[in-house]
């Protein structure tokens, strides 16, 4: 056994006869990685604890990286001063040191939260005994706080489904099991645990602190309540029915709540799918900037294809069911619980605008097919879908919504708008020379006067504004026509809809207004007199 160093409160060795898939010796590498995070963990662990005692120079903590154990990950001794002792198995055969590394962190943080209990047992504090069922649950718990990774690569399926896929026997809530084998009674310790933590918001410090003989008694200590079994048993099946549960892809499935207080999130993102392919080119006669004199030059568009990934993430929910649609169009089909990897296609109406230099925003609603797969798992939804053979810029709306399985009703959801840039006009450097040399005196005899960034920002974007900008102003076009025609039939609603949106968006009201009556005035024009 070679020592590889010394803290203020650790030896760290390992044996160096282990050998790797590739025949060099990697117990160094897990025992680099423990050096380096002992001593922080030790503190943050310690004060969880209270523990400022008993440990130090004259009591090391000897980490041995050994060969790998039979029967698990790690184990110790128990508090024995400077005879302490944490073994930690090396992975042999795991080729990924990283990974490795990692897994080896979280059994030396759930190893080191049996030693501090077992310190604290031998000064008279007798809770969270390593060798019952609610101590293992705790040192768990400890370790997937500190190293969620390496807890999930060397678990992999959560210790709460053993317990949730069983009769349910909530007795270990009473009274600890007298043993820490027994994935059942440490399964219900540790969502019992999470229970506490994440449902009902207390804290890891305070948790320990409140330790009792059992997880009531904690429970009792905490709340004041003597309804543990009962409270913890009627929110798990009320969520998580009793022989429908499937296995859940995590230990922590709080909080659980309802109506509003639940959350649905969703983010959206965009990239490019294949290599961009000519479209469209030409001549145009143009003024690079507005200072400049007009010339002709040569443009282009290219269409680079967009692959989209929506994400939908929840919070309070137990068994979400996710429901997507696009521009109001709902997937068909869509994802199903126990079958949450579906695919599908669907033909939706929205708005796109083409590139041309000499009609820069030529705009048409159209029917356009979408081909989307859906994946789920326990807390997110993913979307991921394409525009087969649409070319131009494509306004977009993503709802998510989530639901219960069983708890409730209730819906929640989230909205999102997006472009779809699916093609870019340019022009040929002479444009980008000549607007740059146009642009430059203008700017400088404008920043002695002006100071507000903004306005250089749009400036310098003339005479083709972001499509953000286009599409913004399409949309609210789009959303003051309706006002328009709702106030034929509703005018009480339209009018609270015009000052609604005039007050959030800042926007005076006769502008909303003639947006909307421009908006529906060249609706009713012909294509061919709007591109004239």
């Amino acid at each position: 056994m070679q020592t590889l160093g010394q803290t203020a409160h650790f030896n760290i060795q390992y044996d160096e006869t282990l050998l790797g898939p590739d025949g060099n010796p990697n117990a160094i590498s897990r025992a680099q990685r423990v050096l380096g995070v002992c001593e922080p963990e030790f503190g943050l662990l310690a004060s969880w604890y209270k523990i400022t005692d008993g440990f130090g120079p004259d009591n090391r903590i000897t980490v041995q990286i050994i060969a790998d154990f039979a029967a698990g990950g790690a184990s110790n001794n128990g508090y024995k001063g400077s005879n302490t002792v944490i073994k930690i198995g090396n992975q042999t055969a795991n080729a990924n040191a990283i990974a490795a590394g990692q897994s080896s962190c979280m059994s030396f943080v759930a190893e080191l939260v049996e030693v501090f209990a077992s310190y604290r047992n031998q000064h008279g504090n007798g809770a969270w005994n390593a060798s019952k069922s609610d101590g293992e649950g705790l040192s768990l718990l400890c370790a997937r706080e500190r190293f969620g990774t390496g807890y999930s690569l060397f678990f992999g399926t959560p210790w709460v489904n053993s317990w949730l896929q069983s009769s349910r026997d909530t007795q270990w809530i009473n009274a600890s099991e007298n043993t820490d084998k027994n994935p059942l009674s440490f399964g219900l310790s540790l969502l019992f645990l999470y229970y506490l933590k994440n449902q009902l918001n207390h804290s890891i410090p305070d948790i320990i602190a409140a330790g009792g003989d059992s997880l009531a008694q904690t429970y009792q200590n905490l709340t004041g309540k003597n309804d543990a079994t009962a409270a913890f048993s009627q929110l798990i099946n009320k969520y998580f029915r009793p022989g429908s549960t499937p296995q859940l892809t995590t230990e922590n499935p709080f909080p659980l709540l309802e109506g509003l207080r639940r959350d649905v999130k969703l983010s959206l993102d965009s990239e490019p799918e294949g290599k961009p392919f000519r479209v469209n080119e030409g001549l145009a006669l143009t003024s690079p900037f507005f200072t400049c004199p007009k010339d002709l030059y040569k443009w282009f568009v290219d269409s680079a294809p967009k692959k989209v990934t929506c994400v939908a993430t929840v919070r309070g929910f137990g068994l979400p069911i996710y429901r997507w649609r696009i521009n109001g169009v709902d997937l068909n089909p869509p994802a199903q619980l126990g079958q949450p990897n579906v695919q599908g296609s669907i033909t939706v109406q929205a708005t796109v605008t083409t590139d041309h230099a000499a009609q820069p925003s030529t705009s048409v609603l159209q029917d356009i097919l979408v081909n989307y797969g859906v994946g789920e798992d326990d807390f997110s939804s993913n979307l991921v879908f394409d525009l087969p053979g649409v070319v131009g810029h494509v306004d977009l709306s993503i709802e998510a919504s989530a639901s219960e399985r069983f708890a409730s009703s209730d819906v929640s959801w989230a909205a999102q708008s997006i472009t779809i840039d699916n093609e870019t006009l340019y022009w040929e450097p002479r444009y980008y020379v000549d607007r740059e040399r146009c642009m430059k005196p203008f700017l400088d005899v404008a920043s002695r006067y002006v100071r507000s960034d903004p306005f250089f920002s749009l400036v310098k974007t003339l005479p083709d504004p972001p499509q953000e900008y286009t599409r913004v102003i399409r949309e609210l076009t789009q959303a003051s026509a309706q006002i328009v025609t709702l106030a034929q039939h509703a005018p009480d609603q339209a009018r609270e809809l015009r000052y609604a949106m005039s007050s959030a968006l800042g926007i005076a009201l006769t502008v909303l207004d003639e947006l909307g009556k421009a908006n529906i005035r060249s609706a009713a024009v012909p294509h061919e007199v709007q591109e004239t």
